[in-house]
């Protein structure tokens, strides 16, 4: 399989396409077949700059690594134990161990949800961190209520834009702005 992976920060020109191995699931691992992933902020941060002196230990990734966070994509194999996922399900999620490859593995337990095999999988690629970002704002960190009104800012960028989605249908009213 083909993955892309950073030996050292900066530029664009540091993305180096490598051959690898096909990873292999473990007993409550599945295997996906990448249809899409995002690039995010923190992605770009880390491959211009690295890990930021603030990042927690567990976050910090060694050179060489690769970079992508969430994904879409279609289990290809699941290991014996696995019970939640079968073989041809459309799946979305997010991982802290890299996306920019053709196959991952996670465990079943990880971040990752099925979807309905009606959907794009390409526009889902890019889904997960962001909605997750919104709902952890609006819902379990604001503690939104229906009949409340709430101030997003940034409303027409990705967080924003699901903020303002999950707001509306938590029964808010919801006040947005998306330029100065």
């Amino acid at each position: 399989m083909k993955k892309i992976i950073v030996n050292e920060y900066g530029s664009v020109d540091v993305l180096q396409e490598v051959v690898a191995l096909k990873p292999v699931p473990g007993e409550k691992d599945v295997l996906i077949k990448v249809a899409a992933i995002g690039v995010n902020d923190p992605d770009i941060v880390m491959r211009k700059y690295g890990p930021f002196p603030t990042m927690p230990a567990e976050f910090r990734p060694t050179l060489p690594h690769m970079l992508g966070g969430d994904f879409s994509g279609i289990v290809e194999q699941v290991g014996a134990e696995v019970t939640k996922f079968q073989v041809g399900d459309h799946v979305m999620g997010y991982t802290k161990r890299g996306t920019y490859a053709q196959y991952i593995v996670l465990d079943q337990d990880d971040s990752l949800s099925q979807v309905p095999d009606q959907l794009d999988l390409i526009p889902l690629g890019g889904l997960y961190l962001t909605a997750l970002i919104a709902w952890s704002a609006i819902m379990k960190n604001g503690h939104l209520q229906a009949g409340q009104k709430v101030l997003i800012h940034g409303g027409a960028g990705g967080v924003g834009s699901m903020a303002i989605q999950i707001a509306k249908a938590a029964g808010a009213t919801v006040i947005t702005t998306a330029r100065s």
